[in-house]
């Protein structure tokens, strides 16, 4: 199959090759308006890059492309100490690129991965609110045979990928029984951006467990798309000023973990006589702020030991089978939430 190359692209845009090679990797240059229409036309074409060279190399790179989604979040660092804690004792390295929560950034990103010459790819995927997203793309990069595993996030109706993730319903569904154990009947959850595969999962989480244990959905405790994170102080004040708290909110990431807790200092807010919170990602901090802070705790290094290992599986022994791991949370008790009363549930 003959593929598309960067001079095709300039051809049928009549302009230089060397016009669209620079919008393609992200170089100044071009105005945003004619870098916009050359990616069309590359993904109208069929261009994920010059893979003629990189099908007919014989040898690996020994390199590991990786994505993330903010290079700022812990998550992403405890992740990565477990990539290494595989690939360095097996004499890789690994490429680091940052997506920043933007799709056609993480197409650049992907392309130049490509062009660099990785032999595997571990992405977590970005969806922006309205759905788009570069799954195209992904499938593209796998049928040229650069194996991809996905972490932490999936396109949840493709089963071509393999996967390495946490239970985000069940993650949630745990933390309102464990409130629940304490009393809590009035249970709010703060969400961070709209479409991210694991916040619609960790919504869903909340729905079914409080439908689970019959506890009454408030549509004001339920805070959506809180992006970025520091909306979580007006949503907070809003409540307080309406009179409107709930006694406990589940955070659904870190950064919202820190917004809760700093909004909640802002604006006087007992913690947890007044606002219980249950954190998200069990970090450093979480042990020395006062309270502590009782938290969902990912495997978050696990899963880049287990991300990288089905990696390089499909990389030196050509695995075909596709593998999808589902690790369990664990919830880590701490400070921060009241004991309303003594019933308990089973």
């Amino acid at each position: 199959m003959q593929k598309t190359t960067i001079k095709d692209i300039a051809k049928a845009l009549n302009i230089s090759p060397s016009t669209v090679s620079r919008a393609l990797n992200g170089k100044n240059g071009v105005s945003e308006k004619l870098s916009v229409t050359i990616r069309e036309k590359a993904e109208e074409l069929g261009y994920v890059g010059n893979f003629a060279a990189r099908s007919l190399k014989t040898s690996q790179s020994k390199t590991i492309g990786v994505t993330v989604s903010d290079i700022r979040n812990p998550f992403f660092l405890d992740f990565l100490k477990g990539v290494d804690n595989i690939l360095f004792q097996r004499g890789y390295k690994f490429l680091l690129t940052d997506s920043g929560e933007n799709v056609e950034k993480e197409k650049i990103y992907l392309m130049w991965l490509i062009e660099h010459g990785v032999d595997g790819i571990l992405a977590s995927p970005v969806t922006e609110r309205d759905g788009k997203n570069n799954l195209e793309l992904y499938k593209k990069i796998k049928n040229i045979s650069i194996p991809i595993v996905f972490y932490d996030r999936v396109f949840p109706e493709e089963s071509q990928f393999d996967s390495v993730t946490v239970d985000n319903k069940d993650s949630i569904i745990q933390a309102l029984k464990y409130l629940y154990n304490k009393g809590h009947r009035k249970i709010g959850i703060f969400l961070s951006k709209s479409g991210i595969y694991t916040i619609e999962q960790r919504l869903e989480g909340f729905i079914e467990g409080c439908e689970l244990l019959g506890i009454k959905i408030n549509e004001e405790w339920i805070a959506k798309d809180l992006f970025p994170e520091e909306k979580t102080y007006d949503k907070l004040k809003k409540l307080k000023k309406n009179h409107n708290l709930p006694t406990a909110i589940i955070a659904t990431n870190n950064k919202i973990t820190k917004q809760l807790i700093s909004a909640s200092k802002k604006l006087n807010i007992l913690i947890p006589n007044t606002l219980s919170i249950m954190g998200y990602d069990d970090l450093t901090e979480n042990e020395i702020i006062s309270p502590p802070i009782t938290c969902i705790k990912q495997p978050v290094f696990e899963i880049g030991r287990i991300a990288s290992t089905i990696l390089l599986g499909k990389i030196e022994n050509d695995e075909t089978k596709t593998t999808k791991i589902v690790l369990k949370t664990e919830i880590v008790e701490r400070n921060s939430i009241i004991n309303l009363n003594k019933n308990t549930l089973n």
